[in-house]
């Protein structure tokens, strides 16, 4: 090989390494448990509509849990409109429900995972124990720009760390 055309293998070569080894944001499969820590999980994922937007998740967290990872498995919103999903926790039968946050994929097509820390309330309520659910909730971006069809968002098994 000649020194040119070495050279324009090496120039190419590592070109194109980055983009043989990067990941491809896109959907994840539903079905994965997502949870790496082996802890069981009941869910293996959720379909949120603009017509049914709400769904509670019994869930049993492990002790110590800080954070949750949420994996928007695939999102189908011909018209791009922005949403959020909002996730709470709630004890079954009760009255109270404690906000973990909310997430708002950009763009308002691209599936992923997102990380949420624990707010302290939260972790108190973990801490009560009791039978608790996870309530995933999609919302407007806007209150004045309400969630039309079509829209459908699958989130997989939510992951606590």
């Amino acid at each position: 090989m000649t020194r040119k055309g070495l050279l324009g293998f090496v120039v190419t070569s590592l070109l194109a390494s980055p983009l043989a080894c990067a990941a491809e944001p896109g959907a994840a499969d539903p079905k994965d448990p997502g949870d790496p820590s082996g802890h069981a999980n009941p869910m293996h994922g959720v379909t949120l509509t603009s017509a049914a937007s709400r769904q509670d998740v019994p869930v049993s967290p492990p002790a110590g849990t800080t954070t949750l990872v949420l994996t928007v498995a695939t999102i189908h919103n011909p018209s791009s409109q922005a949403f959020s999903l909002a996730a709470s926790l709630a004890i079954t039968g009760g009255a109270s429900e404690e906000a973990i946050g909310s997430i708002t994929p950009f763009p308002a097509t691209q599936p992923g995972s997102f990380v949420l820390t624990l707010p302290e309330p939260a972790r108190k309520a973990l801490a009560r124990g009791g039978q608790l659910v996870l309530r995933l909730t999609l919302q407007p971006i806007a209150a004045d720009r309400p969630l039309t069809e079509p829209l459908r968002v699958t989130v997989g098994a939510p992951a606590w760390r």
